[in-house]
């Protein structure tokens, strides 16, 4: 490649780059070779200049080394794809997936016009300054990050593929941190042109917008011009729109990770004539140079980081990343409402954005697209919903409109919910922080680790409850303390007999009607426990029962019980039926040790159509399941009650959504 020493042909603009020209490199991951840096091209939007570095590997080949809102990636250039081949610049939409075969599948997510601003070092090619250039740059779904490079013309003249890697992995060596260096290309303290209010950047070769902590007024800088390290009054304000919880310019570690707070923004939305308000603050995390946010909402905060956007599997109603299912809870267009502190972007009050929430508590998954929201979002058609649609005949639903109606970037990142008692212990604050009403959209269920030990508990006792009931079954007796079998037809033919007795003499009672109570001989039962009875009786189309007694010989305390044997069957419509039982079982609780009688009075249809014997047989320490499935009742009360806990939580949460009933 035939490289171009241009020198410096334009005044550079200070930016917070860590690198400068001939720094040398031995990466530590992504495989990439030891590298030195050759030449620096900086770009501008009009809305922030930023810087690419040209590199050159020990092995020969070329690189890009960029920068993006306190991230860097490196890329090498690769063929342009051409099965398929990529869209041109006017037909290319922020959020749009394309695949590129071999390459890979990739999310657009930022579509602009760019120009060149300064250049130093050798390039690959002439970057005069004021050039405009227009890209589209990609998130691949492996996490990779790609740029297509249109030039002037609405076709693709280069693509590049890479990585993001961290700062510390490049193993660049003379690296200056960023809290020395942060003060070297423009003032770190000046007065606002307004009030005259002294102001400390925390971020002062980055911040391109500052709302005067003392009046509110919105300071910018001249972007690309000699007078870039100067502020001058974009909007004047008299008073600071509003008083941020979190203190600007605060330090302090959250979750192991150092943070200054820049700045806070006031953001509402409308839905359904109610206006709802919440802040959102930028943090820079000092030790990688990237920038998080920390989001609060009725008291409920969130610490939000970027994702690669090619990594989110958008399906409407849900969302996957790494692995994990989001819900949508919700769709809004936000708004800036008022600005405070330092920004890297040219900030202003009115901005307007377009954010979807999806939600997996206590992980919140957001997107956020910028540029003329005039066309709904909509998000890409998967692949197998287009083939279904084919084969069923229905209509496709459009891609959308060219250069995706004037939206720019698609961008998304993850958040997880953080305590206010964190949150003040991690950045030492004195004044309480507001306190929470309803639950938040990825608040976690409070009564979590409560349900967790409740629920160990539960599995704890269960077990326990197993095993005893297994134990008991193992080593009880069973016993059989009392087996006869009755004879039946005697007590029939004695039943008829004083039946027809009754006719012959009413009024007068027969003398043998004593003859049809049965009395067992005494028995001992020799453990206290319970007892199972059981009759069995050779029931057929008919039924015996007993009104039966078990009485103690010496206190004569009586347990009164019925014992019944029934079994009818026939057919009906060519299909055979059949109900109730021949056999069956009672059991009597906590039976005394003790000597016993069993006295039986039996009961039938007629006593011609009884069956011929019953056969009746007690049996003592016999366990009985019943008591377990009372105990596991009583075990799940706990879960239970939790359950409908964690059902009320969520029905509190998702009524703040798209998806609240009316």
């Amino acid at each position: 490649m035939n490289l171009e020493a241009i020198g410096k042909v334009a005044e550079l603009v200070p930016t917070s780059s860590p690198f400068k020209l001939g720094m040398r490199g031995k990466p530590k991951k992504g495989g990439l070779k030891q590298f030195v840096i050759v030449g620096r091209l900086q770009l501008s939007t009009g809305q922030g200049t930023w810087d690419e570095w040209y590199i050159a590997f020990e092995d020969g080949r070329y690189g890009w080394l960029a920068e993006a809102q306190g991230e860097f990636f490196v890329t090498q250039p690769l063929p342009p794809p051409t099965n398929p081949p990529a869209p041109e610049f006017t037909q290319i939409s922020a959020g749009m997936k394309l695949n590129f075969g071999a390459y890979g599948v990739f999310t657009v997510t930022d579509r602009r016009q760019a120009i060149y601003a300064s250049a130093e070092g050798e390039l690959p090619f002439s970057a005069p300054p004021g050039a405009v250039f227009m890209y589209a740059d990609l998130s691949g779904a492996d996490g990779s990050f790609a740029t297509l490079d249109y030039g002037d013309d609405p076709g693709v003249d280069a693509f590049f593929v890479g990585k993001r890697i961290e700062l510390a992995d490049l193993g660049v060596e003379g690296l200056t941190a960023w809290k020395d260096r942060k003060v070297a290309a423009r003032a770190a303290s000046f007065n606002c042109p307004s009030c005259g209010g002294a102001l400390n950047l925390k971020d002062p070769l980055a911040t391109v917008r500052i709302a005067c902590s003392y009046c509110g007024s919105l300071l910018g800088t001249g972007e690309g011009t000699s007078d870039s390290g100067k502020f001058e009054i974009l909007e004047r304000l008299r008073q600071v729109p509003f008083k941020p919880d979190m203190p600007l310019g605060n330090h302090g570690v959250l979750l192991d990770h150092p943070y200054v707070v820049l700045g806070a923004l006031a953001k509402s939305c409308d839905v359904e004539g109610t206006t709802y308000f919440w802040r959102e603050y930028l943090l820079k995390e000092t030790s990688t140079e990237a920038y998080h946010w920390l989001v609060e909402s009725n008291g409920h905060w969130s610490i939000v980081q970027p994702v690669p956007a090619g990594k989110v599997e958008d399906q409407g109603r849900q969302a996957r990343y790494e692995g994990t299912t989001y819900k949508h809870f919700q769709r809004t267009q936000a708004k800036v409402e008022a600005v405070l502190g330092e920004f890297y972007w040219e900030v202003a009050r009115g901005e307007m954005t377009e954010a979807s929430d999806y939600v997996a508590p206590p992980r919140i998954l957001s997107m956020e697209r910028t540029g003329d929201l005039s066309t709904p979002y909509a998000p890409p058609l998967p692949e197998i919903a287009r083939a279904i649609l084919q084969k069923v005949g229905a209509p496709i639903p459009p891609p959308p409109p060219p250069g995706g109606g004037g939206v720019s970037e698609i961008t998304w990142s993850e958040g997880t919910y953080v305590e206010p008692e964190i949150l003040t212990a991690a950045f030492g604050l004195t004044s309480p922080l507001p306190d929470r009403t309803g639950v938040g959209s990825n608040q976690p269920w409070p009564k979590a680790p409560i349900a967790k030990a409740v629920n160990k508990l539960f599995l704890v006792l269960l077990a326990s409850l197993f095993g005893v009931m297994v134990l008991a079954n193992l080593i009880a007796p069973r016993k059989v303390v009392y087996e006869k079998r009755h004879e039946l037809l005697p007590l029939a033919e004695t039943a008829m007999k004083n039946a027809a007795a009754a006719q012959s003499s009413p009024g007068q009672k027969p003398a043998n009607q004593d003859d049809l109570v049965i009395l067992s001989e005494p028995f001992e039962i020799p453990r206290s426990g319970n007892i199972e009875v059981r009759i069995n009786a050779p029931s057929d189309n008919n039924w015996i029962g007993f009104d039966a007694a078990l009485i103690e010989d010496q206190t004569g305390t009586i347990r009164a019980f019925y014992l019944l044997s029934d079994y009818y069957h026939g057919s009906s419509g060519g299909e055979s039926w059949s109900e109730g039982s021949r056999g069956r079982s009672i059991y009597l609780s906590q039976v005394p040790k003790g000597r016993y009688v069993l006295r039986l009075e039996p009961e039938w249809e007629s006593p011609s159509k009884v069956p011929g014997y019953a056969d009746i047989r007690l049996r003592s320490g016999v366990p009985r399941i019943s008591r377990f499935f009372i105990l596991l009742g009583l075990l799940t009360l706990g879960p239970v009650i939790m359950w409908f806990s964690k059902a009320a939580f969520e029905g509190r949460r998702w009524a703040e959504s798209d998806y609240a009933s009316s």
